[in-house]
């Protein structure tokens, strides 16, 4: 709850600068870059969430690191994000920022569970029968988790597709047991 509650501001503020500046496509393929980064390396991670590491010393980092990178829009608000020593909560930041932007654009977010990697046709076509199922457009969240041993488990807002087929075999063993 608590990282809703200062997500959301900065979020906010970084969709409305976007807007402003009519950049907003860019800015949301640095959002994603930056959240990539995120989760393919631990020392960024292990550096954001450093309560040790100055503000002065992350700014300079951030600047280093993507200066090149990203729009000078998404720089300066990361630099932002190191003075006010908010950037621990960069990822549920960014992550509300790209909430926002769905609900502007009336798209849906499912998350994908999959055993394995999903194939870029598969992606596609699951995309597509959500959008005919939910009459809107989706994008698709995707997921690993290799105890569901095979399948997909879908989330789409308060309904759940259980495909896994942990799941499967579980009500198999269930119906075995009543008899």
């Amino acid at each position: 709850m608590r990282e809703t509650r200062i997500a959301k501001p900065y979020a906010r503020a970084l969709y409305s600068a976007a807007t402003e500046e009519d950049i907003l496509d860019r800015i949301v393929e640095d959002v994603n870059q930056v959240l990539q980064l995120t989760q393919d390396s631990e020392d960024f991670d292990q550096f954001l969430t450093n309560p040790i590491l100055s503000p002065q010393f992350k700014s300079e980092m951030f600047q280093q690191l993507l200066s090149e990178a990203v729009q000078p829009l998404t720089l300066n608000f990361l630099l932002l994000l190191a003075l006010k020593q908010r950037e621990r909560s960069l990822v549920a930041i960014l992550q509300m920022f790209l909430e926002i932007v769905d609900l502007q654009a009336g798209r849906l977010v499912a998350q994908v569970t999959s055993a394995v990697p999903l194939t870029d046709a598969q992606k596609t076509t699951l995309s597509q029968q959500l959008s005919n199922y939910s009459e809107a457009e989706v994008r698709l969240e995707l997921n690993e988790d290799a105890t569901i041993q095979g399948g997909v488990i879908v989330r789409l807002g308060d309904t759940v597709f259980d495909g896994s087929i942990a799941s499967q075999l579980q009500r198999m063993r269930t119906l075995l047991a009543r008899g």
